[in-house]
């Protein structure tokens, strides 16, 4: 198990490649004489939030932000950098992806210093790009570069969302026997549930990562300069859009939900109105066998009765059953019950 804690360290060459630097060159002497510079840092690793708080150079305010438990996104600005808190959709195995990561990053002039606890797939992906000397050629264009791909992120993960919803949607659009509805609508009804809170979920996190992105944007800061406000502000268009998406997968998975419920609730009215019928159409045969006590001697219609003796009581009866039964079946018709 590595359990260092620089998980990339690396010097800007300013051409989009560079050195990586080493963790034994970080950690006796910190950032000095390594400007322009980038250290990701897996704060979960021994050693990690001692180092930041001890040889990052970063002053208390900025630590205290850094390595927060709570990271809401947010932009704080500090004298000479800014602290940005973003998350980024979860990409490992066995979690939710609306469990979202927390990525921490520190902005200067000189470098960035970025902190994450789980995994973060992307990073790879720059990695790679800088060794190949195709990568950011700068501390600020690489943060433009993270919250590019943290944005892109979104984009395969909406698309699931939005099968997922036409699937559903045709299922509701289909026409179903009421005992298939029956036995398929509840688990349709609580993957509808699990979307929304997906759905939730993650708007949660974009409105405030817009927000601290605008923020970004609106400051004059040597770090991040003006030519980079077109990507950024792409980035915020982007991260409005997503929004826009999740409002409507809310809002159109709960529609479904209804229509679902709507779907079950007429599929057992149906059944407990022809159980209904069911009743009313035996109760008065009922009423009638029990009234003339088919299968006991000495009442009506039997050849010992003392008040209507005959022979052909049973055929009589069944006769009478016969005629009281359309005449039901002529009143359910008439009254629309059938």
């Amino acid at each position: 198990m590595n359990t260092n804690p620089l998980i990339l360290g690396w010097h800007f060459d300013g051409h989009g490649g560079g050195e990586a630097v080493e963790w034994s060159r970080v950690s006796p002497h910190g950032v000095n004489g390594l400007a322009p510079y980038w250290l990701h840092l897996n704060r979960t690793a021994p050693g990690a939030l001692d180092w930041i708080r001890q040889r990052s150079g970063l002053e208390a305010g900025a630590i205290q932000v850094l390595l927060a438990e709570e990271t809401r996104p947010r932009y704080v600005r500090f004298g000479n950098g800014a602290v940005l808190l973003l998350r980024i959709v979860n990409e490992n195995a066995g979690h939710d992806f609306h469990d979202m990561v927390a990525l921490r990053v520190w902005v200067d002039g000189t470098g960035v210093i970025s902190v994450r606890g789980r995994r973060i797939h992307f990073i790879d992906g720059v990695r790679r790009a800088l060794e190949s000397r195709g990568g950011p050629h700068s501390p600020a264009e690489l943060l433009v570069t993270l919250l590019e791909h943290l944005t892109a992120r979104m984009e395969p993960i909406l698309e699931k969302m939005r099968l997922q919803l036409d699937e559903m949607e045709h299922y509701t659009l289909t026409a179903h026997e009421p005992s298939e509805t029956r036995r398929n609508g509840p688990r349709i009804r609580q993957q509808l549930g699990d979307l929304r809170v997906a759905a939730v979920a993650l708007r949660r996190y974009l409105a405030p990562q817009r927000e601290a992105i605008i923020k970004l944007m609106g400051e004059e800061s040597p770090w991040v300069g003006a030519e980079f406000n077109p990507r950024l502000q792409e980035v915020v268009n982007e991260t409005t859009r997503h929004m826009e998406d999740l409002d409507e997968i809310r809002d159109t998975a709960g529609i479904i939900q209804d229509s679902v419920a709507n779907a079950i609730n007429e599929g057992l009215n149906n059944l407990v109105f022809k159980l209904t019928m069911m009743s009313v159409f035996f109760m008065p045969l009922s009423f009638i066998v029990g009234w003339f006590g088919s299968n006991v001697s000495g009442l009506y219609l039997n050849a010992d009765s003392h008040w209507f003796p005959t022979e052909h009581g049973f055929t009589m009866e069944g006769l009478l059953l016969l005629g009281v039964g359309l005449c039901e079946l002529w009143l359910f018709r008439r009254f629309g019950w059938l």
